[in-house]
């Protein structure tokens, strides 16, 4: 029996040795991979969202926001350097015993018109840059892209990407996934040759959009407010109607390289048309407050018409010209183009996935054109080609010009060292058991800064991570768990 007794006793030791090692295990594995510190994550987070309720409804301006960041820096103590063009960077140089390890880049894009929208993604790089993990040398740059211009990313030093360097872009959008390719920008712009007269008619409505919120040009194009659709539609009903009527003036809403935010329009006609053509434009009114009213709370949609003859406009478009923009607006058209089942698609894309990108930006008039500023995003030469020989066609169609201003080549990294590591490192401090639950790779189907990354240096290892805003926190902590392991993911077991 008292062998029994310490049998037993040793089999319970054994179980309770067997508990504390699995438990020194868990507590060690999980104080290695939670490297973010979430209180500092929550402070950014929350104080970015606080400008939401300000009168402005978001930062005022960029100087605001860089502002604000530079401040939160001040408060933590965190040494930054502002460059020439708005770059906000965040250095912390190698500690001696990693001074041969990779260096890496978190590279985030600032824009006061985003910022709110985008604070999760804005807390995880102000988390990165506060962290005091060791590591290989580590830079955060809160890249300056106001208006979507890229001015930050054209003008950043070469010396922050050299051909060893680990760049992670990091954004927000509806999942979150990481990617290695991304499409193709080019600006160009139609030409229209343009004449004026004096008006001939007796009426002028005055047509107004404002209050559309920007954003950058994606794949939800179509579920933007589109200005330049909204002008096309006025024009083209009255000229189906065959009614007599030419636009006097047009004031587009231009955002540089994101989607235009207003319109205001002149469109004249004879006084027995008016009743018609108003009805119509209520009509449409209806029409987008149901489309885009619950998402653009801020938007208005409206006219006035414009009977005093000493009001009216005294100069108008020709009628011809008039004509040649309605054209115009009818066949180039704002929206994303899609892969039909006839096409030759890439490897990992089906038929009803995006291949390109169209967007009006701009209809700026003079006396001698009007000019209309086009971005079109492609996958690649070929389908990027489709979309600007069809814009081309359309233009010369209605007896107007079309060029390339400037392009921007496509995103595309053959190199798999950092994907494979960061996708492991996801996979370890997620703990993923399931297939579901891994970091997907994916191509992006819009353009992305990571070609102004590359653009600096060819050789430089770039992967583009999107996160959904719930998820930001712990791609944050992903990121700080690559950059102390660099694929040393044993530290983690």
């Amino acid at each position: 029996m008292s062998k029994l007794i310490k049998n037993n006793r040793i089999t319970i030791a054994l179980i309770l040795i067997v508990i504390l090692v699995t438990a020194g295990i868990c507590i060690y594995r999980s104080r290695s991979t939670k490297l973010i510190d979430k209180d500092v994550y929550s402070a950014f987070r929350t104080s970015v969202e606080d400008f939401a309720a300000t009168e402005a409804g978001g930062f005022a301006d960029q100087q605001e926001l860089m502002t604000f960041i530079e401040s939160w820096a001040d408060e933590h103590s965190v040494k930054y350097k502002e460059d020439k063009y708005g770059n906000i960077i965040f250095s912390k140089p190698a500690i001696k015993r990693k001074k041969n390890v990779t260096p890496t880049l978190i590279a985030v894009s600032i824009n006061y018109e985003t910022a709110v929208d985008n604070s999760q993604v804005l807390a995880a790089a102000a988390s990165i840059a506060v962290s005091d993990i060791e590591s290989g040398r580590r830079t955060v740059v809160f890249f300056n892209d106001e208006q979507g211009l890229a001015r930050g990313y054209r003008g950043i030093s070469d010396k922050y990407i050299d051909s060893k360097t680990k760049v992670i872009y990091l954004d927000k959008g509806s999942s979150t996934y990481l990617s290695t390719a991304s499409f193709q920008q080019r600006n160009t712009e139609v030409s229209i040759p343009a004449k004026m007269e004096d008006n001939p008619c007796d009426t002028a409505v005055k047509i107004s959009i404002t209050g559309i919120r920007s954003g950058i040009i994606g794949p939800g194009i179509n579920k933007q407010p589109d200005p330049a659709a909204a002008l096309s539609s006025l024009l083209t009903r009255l000229k189906s109607k065959s009614v007599d009527c030419r636009l006097a003036d047009v004031e587009f809403g231009n955002n540089g390289n994101m989607y235009p935010v207003s319109l205001e329009a002149t469109i004249v006609l004879n006084s027995y048309n008016l009743s018609s053509f108003t009805g119509y434009i209520d009509k449409r009114i209806k029409a987008w407050d149901k489309s885009y009213g619950s998402d653009f709370e801020n938007m208005i949609f409206s006219y006035e018409v414009i009977e005093d003859e000493e009001s009216l406009p005294e100069k108008v478009f020709t009628a011809e010209t008039t004509d040649k923009l309605t054209g115009i607006l009818y066949t180039i058209r704002s929206g994303a183009y899609r892969y039909s089942e006839n096409d030759s698609i890439p490897e990992g894309k089906e038929a009803g996935d995006i291949y390109g990108i169209n967007c009006i930006t701009d209809i700026r008039p003079s006396k001698k054109n009007i000019r209309i500023p086009v971005i079109i995003q492609g996958v690649d030469d070929p389908f990027t080609d489709r979309l600007y020989n069809d814009n081309k066609a359309a233009s010369e169609l209605y007896g107007c010009s079309y060029a390339e201003k400037n392009r921007v080549e496509a995103f595309l990294n053959n190199r798999n060292k950092l994907s494979r590591t960061f996708k492991s490192t996801y996979d370890k401090v997620s703990d993923v058991s399931v297939s579901e639950s891994s970091l997907s790779i994916i191509t992006d189907n819009y353009f992305t800064p990571c070609a102004y990354l590359q653009a600096k240096n060819s050789k430089a290892d770039i992967i583009h991570i999107r996160t959904k805003g719930s998820a930001a926190p712990g791609i944050a902590n992903t990121i700080l768990c690559y950059i102390k392991a660099k694929g040393n993911t044993s530290i983690f077991k």
